[in-house]
Order: C-alpha cells, then structure tokens, then sequence
C-alpha cells in the first residue's frame, strides 16, 4: 500500500466505507442518469404536469416513462450516454492496469461516437454537439486536445457545456491516492480532451477533488466543500496553459482574466435553492455552471440532512434527485453528475432498492465497479482478479467492430423501434381521448334524464 493510502488502515471500519462510498460514486451517477431520463429536456412546469406525484421505480411496477421522441429512443431502466462515457474512463483504467491515458479515452470515445458502447452493445444515444463535433475531426485522434481547443476558440470562447464533467466522477475514485495538484492535473487532463473552457476544467476539477475528499474522510461539511470549491478555482486560475488554452496572445491580460468570472462562478456553486440555478432556463440548459451547481446543491443538501442521522435514510438520495429532476433542463446530466457526489457522501448502502435493484446492468456494473476498486487499491487486492483478461473493457469491447452494412442494421432496428413507441403513444392518446368523450357523453345523458323527468 502507498503512503497516500495509509488512511485505508486507519481502522477496520475504513476501508469497508470508503469501498461502499466507491459503489455509491458509481452507482449513484448512473441511477441519477436513468431517473434524470424520465425529465430531460422538459421545462419544469412540464414535469410536474408529466409526473404529478413526484415519485419513480424503476422495479414492477416501473414508473411509466412520457413517452416522446426523445425518450423513445432509450433503452428502458437504463443509464444514457453521460453514464456511457465515465464506463470509458474506467474501462480505459482497467485495460491499461492502472494507468489514466487521455489518449487511450479519445480513441474509445471516438469509437462510442461511431459504435456505442461495444461491450455491452449499447448503441451511441444522446451525442453532445460539441463531442460531436470534436471527435469526428480528422485530426482528432492526432490530437484531441488540440482540436477541442481550435473549435472552443472558433465558438468565440463561448461554448462550455456539461459534456466533461459529466464523465468525470471515476477519476475522483481513481485520484483517492494522488495529492490534490496531481489530483487537479488529472482530471484537467481528461476535460481538454473535448473541452477546453476553463469552466469545464474547473468543474471537472470540483467534482473529482470532492469525490477524492469524501473518500478520504477529508470532505466532512458545507465548509470543506467551500475549500475545494475555492482551491481548484485558484488553481486553473493560476494555470496559463489551462486559464488560455494555446496562450493567444491576441487576447489582453483582462480579456483572459475574463474568462473565468469569479461572481459568475460564485452564483452557481453557492446557490441556497434549485430555483436560483434556472436549471430549465431555455438555451442555457447544457451549461456547465448550472450542472455543476446543481450537484454542489445537491452535496450541500445531503450533507444537512445526513449530518445528525445515522444509519442514512435512503430517502436522502432518493428525495434530493427527485426535486433536482423535476426542476426539467438538462436533468439526466445533472442527476449524473448530482448523483456521483451525493451517492459517494451517503453511499451504496443508502441508495434508493426501488432504483438500485431495477437499473439494467446491474451486475455487470457491480462487478466492474468491484474490479475497479480492487485496482485503485481501496478493495482488496486480489492479483489474480485484478489482472484478470476482461475482453469488456477491450475498446472494442472485446466483440470488434461493427462493420457498415451491421451498423445500418441497426441503425434500421432502432428507427423500427422508435416508430413503434410512437405508434402505441398516438394510440394510448386516442384511447385516452374516447375514454374522456365517453365520459362527458354520459353525463350529458344523465343530465338529460334529470331535466326530463319532471318528479
């Protein structure tokens, strides 16, 4: 065991918590990101008139989910592609035993673009348009964070959405025994290769130094978030390379320091309520700041309610993603993201058994997630198991690739299913439509019969 891991053995008690704080970080995100489906993209109105009771399992019998073009085209109980594209992270950490490799992740982030999630056989869903984007320069895998810094300065150094940070949660795991400079490069590192705005590499940052905190015992109330919040921003701040990316020297010394606002930062992460963030605010849905204030929320909200209980409810997680959902926006990224943070402070053992026990993939995910923590060191180690040959986490996913004539296959398979889906929509509609004609005809006969009696 490293120095940095001597916490593990602090007490017997240590490493056991720390292990169901890793499942709840990985766990938590994907549960929030199947819940947060039901609500994407609505405004908020929208969801409390689609969802009136506030309330969604995903075990018999499953919340019906609204059925619309964009949900129809996911798979039911299941994660999106934020959830997809932290797997790649983590299959990418296993494949090469160990070892963060920015490159290796473009490559497989690449092939999801194209493929999906080959082990699992997950088509590609929910593409990001800057993603898009950037993986599918030509120059892309040449260099990744080259070209995500050509189209960030091209979108006038405007664009900073979600698409890194919503990823970024196993790099906190990964970085429990890294000090918190390596800690800040790492997850640095892998933000730059979509997305260069310093927001998306300071939340990216937040995000993984308070999952690394909480696993270490050292992230314990509202104030040691307020200091992580703080240091990672000074940090990027005081990166030229990371604060400019490509050092324009066009750009004058305010015109850089403008592009990090600290009051625009403050506002976000020190929001008191889900109304504050305007998380359904149209145009603005995907930005960067409101997904990560709506996870601090969230953190800031579990750490109030957690602090005198123990055992921890598991209504805390369960009540916390609900009202962020239910806000609309962007919900199954901010529930993504909202989740690893909240589910790694409460843990696996405190996660809701009406979302835990129905998410599909359960057990393959377990079983990754236990590997991984094997690898990081926080299990313990088992040599045998943790240098196991795994074709899962191959880039190919140990299956190969999808030649054309397979993917427009599917592709077909999938535009069959949506048409479906939208078929029974229109049905359920008109059935429903009759149901409430037939409804008032009867009452206008009964009303016709009291008037016409004349006793």
């Amino acid at each position: 065991m490293t120095d940095e891991l001597e916490f593990l053995s602090v007490h017997p008690f240590v490493r056991s918590i720390a292990q169901d704080k890793v499942f709840g970080t990985i766990f938590g995100s994907a549960l929030g990101d199947a819940i947060g489906l039901y609500t994407e993209f609505l405004p908020q109105h929208e969801a409390e008139r689609s969802y009136p009771y506030r309330k969604f399992s995903l075990v018999s019998p499953t919340t019906p989910i609204r059925s619309d073009s964009h949900r129809n085209k996911f798979e039911r109980n299941a994660w999106t592609d934020d959830t997809d594209h932290a797997l790649l992270i983590i299959l990418s950490y296993l494949h090469n035993e160990g070892k963060v490799l920015p490159q290796d992740f473009a490559v497989r982030l690449q092939i999801w673009i194209d493929q999906g999630l080959r082990c699992l056989d997950r088509p590609p869903m929910g593409i990001g348009r800057l993603v898009a984007g950037v993986t599918k320069d030509p120059a892309f895998l040449e260099s990744p964070e080259d070209v995500a810094r050509k189209r960030w300065i091209k979108s006038g150094r405007h664009v900073a959405p979600n698409g890194s940070l919503m990823r970024t949660h196993p790099l906190g795991i990964i970085c429990v025994g890294f000090n918190l400079e390596k800690t800040f490069w790492t997850a640095a590192n892998m933000s730059v290769v979509t997305h260069a705005d310093p927001r998306c590499v300071v939340a990216c940052c937040i995000s993984t130094a308070l999952i690394r905190g909480i696993l270490r015992g050292e992230v314990l109330t509202e104030a040691d978030v307020d200091t992580i919040l703080q240091q990672a921003y000074d940090w990027v701040e005081a990166q030229p390379e990371l604060l400019n990316p490509g050092q324009d020297e066009e750009l004058t010394p305010p015109e850089v320091a403008g592009l990090l606002d600290p009051k625009e930062f403050e506002r976000y992460v020190y929001a008191q309520t889900w109304d504050d963030l305007k998380l359904d605010a149209a145009q603005q849905i995907g930005y960067v700041y409101k997904c990560l204030g709506s996870a601090i929320l969230a953190l800031r909200f579990g750490i109030r309610q957690t602090a005198p209980q123990f055992p921890i409810s598991p209504d805390v997680f369960e009540n916390i993603i609900t009202d962020l959902i239910m806000c609309g926006g962007d919900a199954d990224t901010n529930a993504c993201v909202a989740g690893a943070l909240l589910g790694c402070w409460v843990g696996y053992s405190c996660l809701p058994l009406t979302w835990a026990n129905g998410i599909v993939y359960k057990e393959w995910l377990c079983k990754k997630t236990e590997r991984f923590s094997r690898m990081v060191g926080i299990a313990y180690d088992n040599a045998e198991a943790v240098n196991e040959n795994d074709p899962d986490t191959a880039p190919d996913g140990g299956k190969g690739l999808l030649s054309k004539e397979e993917l427009d296959r599917k592709e077909r398979d999938i535009i069959l299913m949506i048409l479906n889906r939208d078929k029974e929509r229109k049905e359920e509609e008109e059935r429903e439509r009759q149901r409430v004609r037939g409804k008032g005809f009867g009452k206008w006969l009964k009303g016709m019969s009291s008037s016409g009696s004349g006793k």
